[in-house]
């Protein structure tokens, strides 16, 4: 029992909190703290919105603070570590990730958050893992990597592919950082550096995640997004935002494949919800019709009965020509009477009838509506333009309420001088020579 207790914890902290998000820079107009888990599908997001963007999806992490909306950071640096869950990164804040999604996925909706507002911005993606002639001419210059000194290596080896591909990878993350400070040139319009480290993984499977390479492979990253963090700090000036996580996509294709698995069931139960309600109204309605046209039969039936009622007694009173007029005004009365009574329940029948449909229909659209809230948990929704107007009537009101305070301020302290206008609209000598 014990023992598939600790099974099924170490299944959902698999499944739950997979990866490791690391900020390994932040400026102070923008604060990260706590420990609180964050999903890769919000990376975007908190990346969005630490460049000053409105946030659209729904979510809630309180992992970031923006301390200073005047002075948000210029760019964004991410450095995507692929195949692998954690990093041993000595710095930098530590969140857990859980990655239930690809990094492309995370970078194209970045991408197209910014380009929304501006195509001049500066987005660049560099997947370290085509080498440098896939590269060519990068968005940062031409790239010239060093030479690896092999002296510098001990449980690494050029001779084979994967530390080979590895340490390319690592030499480009140089390259990168010495060419960023010259080639970089701030413009107040906020930009994203996308770098994609893929061949660390084949290390990991080739040698074990806890063997003495893996662990040099894992020195020699540190070290360059060390380089990496150094160097875009210099290029804008402390105003950028440096962060690092890792992306296993075999894991981020299960937890996906789980989640759209969920979410056809939640589907298909909301259908099956509805059907019945739609079900059960036209059962409703069917029987509220049925009992609508008896109404109208019993109706009919008793008008009918009247009528020959009335027949029958025209011809008795032309028959009997000693009946007293009195009564038979009196029976005319009665039997109008019983008309109209007939008529009035005829009248109420389809009234209330009526009544009772519409309140049924007015009742089981609100369930469906309710029912849809609770399902979809919708929020209100606003107008392209109601963040302009609201910034419009917000600044406004904060110039507004600042200038008459100037205002009110400069004039309690004037001095009522001879000179004044104050002195000049309450001297009495003014009012003497008029």
């Amino acid at each position: 029992m014990l023992k598939l207790f600790f099974c099924f914890i170490a299944t959902f902290v698999i499944v739950k909190a997979n990866g490791d998000f690391v900020v390994l820079h932040s400026p102070n107009s923008v604060l990260f703290n706590g420990d609180e888990e964050v999903e890769q599908s919000l990376l975007k997001e908190v990346l969005a919105a630490a460049l000053g963007f409105t946030v659209k999806s729904r979510g809630a992490w309180s992992g970031m603070t923006i301390t200073d909306p005047f002075s948000l950071p210029e760019a964004v640096v991410a450095v995507v570590i692929e195949g692998v869950d954690s990093l041993d990164v000595p710095k930098g804040q530590r969140f857990p990730l859980d990655a239930n999604e690809f990094e492309e996925t995370t970078w194209q909706a970045i991408r197209e958050r910014l380009e929304e507002r501006d195509n001049d911005n500066t987005l660049v993606r560099i997947s370290l893992g085509d080498g440098l002639d896939a590269l060519g001419q990068s968005a940062l210059g031409e790239l010239k990597p060093t030479p690896i000194d092999e002296t510098s290596l001990k449980s690494l080896s050029l001779s084979k592919d994967e530390d080979k591909k590895f340490l390319e990878e690592v030499q480009l993350l140089h390259a990168i950082a010495k060419k960023a400070p010259s080639a970089i040139k701030p413009d107040s319009k906020p930009d994203i550096y996308w770098l994609v480290i893929s061949c660390l993984r084949p290390i990991f499977d080739a040698y074990g995640s806890n063997s003495t390479t893996s662990r040099e492979a894992l020195l020699f990253l540190n070290n360059a997004l060390a380089v990496i963090h150094d160097a875009f700090i210099q290029a804008y000036d402390g105003q950028v935002v440096i962060v690092a996580f890792t992306n296993n996509a075999s894991k981020a294709h299960h937890i996906r494949s789980v989640t759209l698995g969920r979410q056809k069931r939640d589907a298909t139960d909301m259908g099956d919800k509805k059907k019945n309600l739609e079900s059960t109204l036209e059962a409703k309605s069917q029987q509220n019709n049925t009992e609508f046209n008896n109404n109208n039969n019993n109706n009919n039936i008793e008008i009918k009965q009247n009528d020959q009622q009335d027949e029958n007694k025209n011809i008795e009173d032309e028959e009997d020509s000693n009946t007293d007029i009195t009564s038979t005004s009196e029976s005319g009365s009665d039997m109008s009477t019983s008309t109209a009574s007939s008529d009035i329940r005829d009248d109420s029948g389809v009234t209330e009838t009526d009544q009772d449909l519409t309140k049924t229909e007015h009742k089981i659209n609100s369930n469906i509506q309710s029912l849809g809230q609770e399902a979809y948990n919708l929020s209100k929704k606003y107008t392209e333009n109601y963040p302009i107007i609201f910034n419009i009537f917000l600044w406004f009101g904060v110039v507004f309420v600042f200038s008459l305070l100037a205002i009110c301020i400069v004039i309690s302290q004037m001095d009522p001088g001879r000179d004044s206008v104050i002195y000049r609209m309450t001297s009495n000598r003014m009012k003497k020579d008029n």
